[in-house]
């Protein structure tokens, strides 16, 4: 029988300089990180969140096939010039992501099911999916 890579999630907390978190967040919808993302092999969902409070860390995660996935995005030369364009926002103190793997789920996790706003891929504009119930 062969072995079977469990899905990953990534998870990345970063901090925005006082003040900025906003701007961060609009240039993750500008450069359109999200649809970047999604267009790299084994990506199944990314989602960006934030804290009511202004002064805490943005949190980025990812849902990946498995981490030969994630790897890819790691190694994603887009992803590498992207950091210039979010650099100046991001606080010092920023620390790496960690990745999990992923080995009990339930339900339906997906932000977008939930009716979270997304990112067209490519298109930059966001929009609200309707939730049903």
């Amino acid at each position: 029988m062969k072995d079977v890579s469990p899905p990953a999630r990534s998870v990345l907390y970063l901090q925005a300089k006082p003040g900025m978190r906003e701007a961060l967040v609009e240039v993750f919808r500008r450069i359109d990180v999200p649809g970047h993302a999604l267009r790299q092999a084994g990506c199944l969902s990314v989602e960006v969140q934030v804290l009511p409070d202004e002064d805490g860390p943005i949190l980025v995660t990812a849902l990946w096939a498995d981490r030969d996935a994630y790897q890819g995005w790691l190694d994603n030369p887009w992803r590498e010039a992207s950091g210039a364009e979010l650099a100046p926002f991001l606080a010092e103190e920023t620390a790496a992501g960690v990745v999990y793997d992923v080995v009990l789920a339930g339900g339906d996790v997906s932000a977008v099911a939930a009716g979270a706003p997304t990112v067209a891929a490519g298109a930059g504009r966001t929009s609200r999916t309707s939730r049903t119930s």
